[in-house]
């Protein structure tokens, strides 16, 4: 069965839009996180300028991507271009690491050379209006990146969520500065945030590698064995070899299935029909299926369910489940 590319075309334009709306934004906040910095000489708001930096380039390379993988197949792409957003992801991740390893560095050496900060009032207004447009941001983002399954989407929002984390510390810190005169909160603070970015950056590569690596994805696994088990015919002998990959929000699967082998060649392929019709039910509109039809064998005999099988050679025992264990593993035909 083909994509259903209207609901992908839709999908796409809201991610692109998303996409776009996150580099502009980005733009705007960094400008105010600078002048919050300039006013204060904060090193916590020096390093959540600097982590702005950062969104603002991974908001450029993650409004490109998802316009890359917008772009139906093509002879050269038959898969797509999905693995544009999850190279941006891996892209985004490592420059979360990178600027959690510059603020550590920035954090330790304001803390020998001594903070001297000021206008701090002014600073904390400014970096708490761009902290909540940074949160607001990230909740579009994400709540468009999980609707979408855009991984740069949340990849980008999950950065927000860390960069809103950075501005909030930076101003408890410059609070608790204001209140006890002691300067060496902020570089104290400042290390703190970093190891929060440390573990969002460590997320968002992990994540990224997930797709790279086309590693299995255990409940969408679990969703197709069950939606299999529920709409199991008798003339389904046997289904083995599911295998399932992501391409950007496109999910490809492909798998074996056993019918009678005295079936005719329309017989065996609208039993293959009716199988692909449950997997897109499962996938929702959002990928293919390859059905691979195999005649069956004496050997699948006793987990056969068809009645009056003109060729048994065993009597038919108890059905196997179709299970994850069961359609993922290698077929012997």
């Amino acid at each position: 069965m083909p994509i259903d590319h209207p609901t992908r075309d839709s999908g796409s334009r809201a991610v692109v839009r998303a996409g776009t709306l996150s580099l502009l934004a980005g733009v705007g906040i960094l400008g105010a996180k600078v002048l919050a910095w300039l006013l204060t000489g904060s090193t916590v708001l020096l390093a959540d300028a600097a982590e702005s930096v950062v969104n603002v380039i991974a908001a450029g390379l993650m409004a490109y991507s998802v316009a890359v993988s917008a772009r139906p197949p093509d002879r050269d792409h038959p898969y797509g271009h999905g693995r544009a957003e999850t190279l941006s992801a891996m892209v985004e991740g490592s420059l979360i690491l990178a600027a959690a390893l510059g603020l550590v560095v920035e954090a330790l050496r304001q803390m020998f050379v001594g903070p001297e900060l000021d206008r701090i009032f002014e600073g904390i207004v400014i970096s708490a209006v761009a902290g909540l447009a940074n949160f607001l941001l990230a909740v579009h983002l994400l709540r468009v990146g999980a609707r979408e399954h855009s991984e740069a989407l949340r990849a980008d929002g999950t950065h927000l969520l860390t960069d809103t984390a950075t501005t909030a510390g930076g101003i408890i810190a410059l609070v608790g500065v204001r209140l006890t005169g002691w300067s060496l909160l902020d570089p104290l603070v400042a290390l703190a945030i970093a190891a929060n970015v440390v573990i969002a950056g460590v997320r968002v590569v992990r994540r990224a590698l997930v797709g790279l690596l086309d590693e299995a994805d255990l409940e969408m696994l679990v969703q197709i064995a069950k939606r299999l088990e529920q709409a199991r015919v008798p003339e389904w002998c046997e289904i083995h070899q599911l295998r399932s990959r992501s391409v950007g929000p496109l999910r490809h699967v492909d798998l074996h299935l056993v019918v009678p082998r005295y079936f005719s060649m329309e017989e065996a392929h609208r039993s293959g029909d009716d199988l692909e019709g449950e997997l897109h039910r499962v996938l929702e509109g959002r990928g293919d299926v390859v059905v691979h039809l195999d005649p069956c064998r004496p050997m699948h005999c006793p987990s056969c369910g068809v009645e009056d099988c003109p060729i048994r050679s065993e009597p038919s025992s108890e059905l196997r489940a179709l299970d994850v264990a069961s359609i993922t593993r290698e077929g012997h035909i």
